[in-house]
């Protein structure tokens, strides 16, 4: 298999996201409620709202309820403004009588009653599509067969005569039937006036006794469907539509996106498509979703196989070129994250993949203002999050986009994320992964449509004093010299003395490896460069070491004044916040790094 369908679930087996539990208590509501009952399922378009009406109907099916599906959209198309009501109403009627089967067990006269009410609908809907205005309900009549014992005179006698028939239904002994449900979806795919009328309708026409419909709707079709009544939503108008709604929903239930088991259903998705994970990388998988496309299953659905695509490229360029390195999936899932959901900071890797290098020269060249994105970030507060240069072209980059602005700190999470799992092999990774991901992107921005693969040296310093000039060049303070050279000093000692180890002086982080071990576990340190702002530094000791549980105790027990939030174990990694030189002072802060050298046995 080589990509996914975008479909709903039906059953119970296939429920990769965990979705059982709702299903389970709203079926147990509904089996208790009273009745009339409107529920509105809310949420997006693609957040499963339809899977999760599958699987109730799957439920109650099996306890004694006649059901019945409807898809609005089946009912609009083709049909002008104010048609597709009189559609659905007949609709209903018909989908309920093929739903129950051999159980529909009315008599002769209720059988009469429920083909005059059918006619009735149906004729209504002859009118409109006559084009006459409104609906004409004595034209309506004339088309009914006269003269029957149960012709229908107006809207009302329309509603009397559908209670009775479902109440004779529930009353019948010959079927089990205790109540009636009727599933209504894709209210979100008509014209959100047409949903309205719809909504309204069965509100005056189907508000009777045994009833209780399901409704799959987006409050925002809603409001878009009350515009012309209401004129555009604002603070002094938003009460009177939330009023509509709270009057045709008593249940509103959003759809529990946040509460999706994403991990699992993007593990069995890739593996489904022979995309192979190395264990214990689920997680980050996952949290690129969680950082970009977000929980929505459609989006989801579309990420994985324009991912499935590249990944497919990539492995035949690969096998082509006989290349001794492959491109990390998780990179590559990465970058495929961002263009989908941020084309901006897209673009931005486009013209330089190795975001560590962006500065305030690379930001002016895009249109940042150096001066107003600090002294913006002065006035919002500075966080470990935008404490570096790239890290303010991402967040001053977002500043003009509403979408990103809200979304800024998911961004800078994941390109933080990428640093922390790459470290040293980041810009390498960006360069080999940015040559497939580009391939799939829609924008129209002539410089992302024409990215090509580009080679380039990762920039890397002979040796730690010229580090340190680099280090003072961009403005770190002394005190961070300091406190960086505590720890460097030792470890490059060590690595003069020992050819195992090796370090790598880059850009705005550094590691210490040792490269007796297999390639994926060499790194131990990957300590981050000082910050500007602060005298501290992020150090992450990696899971390769295998004593990252030890070494967090060690440090909790050492009596430095340190907490349990200042140490973090991160997929594995122990990772030590910036705030830590800080919060505890130098010379304790120098304990701090002691005491990892000596517990991972690099002391000397």
């Amino acid at each position: 298999m080589i990509s996914i369908t975008d479909k709903p679930i039906v059953t119970i087996s296939e429920d990769l996201l965990k979705v059982d539990r709702h299903a389970k208590a709203l079926s147990d509501f509904i089996l208790r409620s009273d009745t009339p009952l409107t529920i509105g399922l809310q949420g997006e378009w693609g957040s499963g709202k339809t899977s999760l009406m599958y699987l109730l109907r799957e439920k109650l099916q099996s306890s004694d309820v006649a059901t019945a599906w409807l898809n609005t959209w089946e009912y609009s198309l083709f049909r002008g403004a104010h048609e597709t009501t009189p559609a659905v109403l007949q609709g209903l009627l018909v989908k309920l009588k093929d739903a129950c089967g051999d159980q529909w067990t009315l008599n002769d006269e209720a059988k009469e009653k429920w083909r005059s009410v059918v006619r009735f609908a149906g004729a209504l809907g002859n009118q409109l599509l006559a084009n006459k205005a409104g609906i004409d309900a004595k034209a309506a009549i004339d088309e009914v067969t006269g003269g029957s014992a149960h012709t229908i005179t107006d809207i009302a006698e329309l509603k009397a005569a559908i209670a009775d028939i479902i109440d004779r239904l529930i009353q019948d002994p010959k079927n089990d039937f205790k109540r009636v449900v009727f599933f209504v979806d894709d209210l979100d795919r008509i014209n959100p006036a047409d949903a309205v009328e719809v909504l309204e309708a069965l509100k005056n026409v189907f508000d009777i006794p045994h009833c209780i419909f399901l409704l799959a709707i987006d409050y925002d079709v809603v409001v878009k469907g009350l515009e012309g009544k209401f004129g555009p939503k604002t603070e002094a108008n938003e009460r009177e539509f939330r009023s509509f709604f709270d009057k045709i929903i008593q249940l509103p239930f959003s759809m529990p996106t946040g509460t999706y088991d994403i991990e699992h259903f993007l593990a069995s998705k890739l593996k489904d498509l022979g995309i192979s994970q190395q264990a214990g990388r689920e997680e980050l998988f996952a949290k690129v979703v969680k950082y970009t496309v977000g929980y929505n299953p459609r989006s989801l659905k579309r990420y994985i196989n324009s991912f499935s695509l590249l990944n497919s490229i990539r492995k035949l360029d690969e096998a082509a070129e006989e290349q001794g390195e492959e491109t990390d999936e998780l990179m590559l899932f990465a970058l495929l994250g961002i263009q989908i959901s941020y084309p901006k900071i897209f673009r931005l890797l486009t013209a330089s993949p190795n975001y560590l290098t962006w500065d305030a020269a690379f930001g002016a060249k895009h249109g940042l203002e150096w001066e107003a994105v600090l002294s913006n970030l002065s006035k919002y507060g500075e966080s470990s999050l935008t404490d570096e240069d790239w890290e303010r072209v991402v967040w001053g980059s977002c500043q003009s986009d509403a979408y990103l602005k809200s979304r800024v700190t998911n961004i800078l999470e994941l390109l933080n994320l990428l640093r922390n799992s790459f470290s040293d092999a980041l810009d390498h990774q960006l360069e080999q992964a940015m040559a497939f991901a580009a391939i799939t992107s829609v924008d129209d921005d002539m410089d992302t449509k024409q990215a090509v693969e580009r080679s380039g040296k990762k920039v890397l310093f002979e040796g730690l004093e010229v580090k340190v000039q680099q280090l003072k060049e961009r403005g770190i303070k002394e005190e961070g010299i300091e406190l960086w050279r505590h720890l460097w000093d030792k470890l490059d000692a060590m690595a003069k003395a020992d050819s195992r180890y090796r370090i790598n002086f880059a850009k705005s982080a550094c590691s210490f490896n040792d490269d007796s071990r297999p390639h994926r576990e060499r790194q131990q340190l990957y300590v981050v460069d000082p910050a500007l702002t602060a005298p501290g530094y992020r150090i992450f000791v990696k899971k390769a070491t295998g004593k990252t549980k030890e070494l967090r105790q060690q440090l909790l027990d050492a009596g430095l004044g340190l907490d349990e939030s200042q140490l973090e174990l991160a997929d594995g990694n122990l990772v030590l916040s910036l705030s830590i030189a800080s919060a505890i002072g130098k010379e304790r802060f120098k304990q701090v790094l002691d005491v990892i050298l000596e517990g991972l046995g690099l002391n000397g």
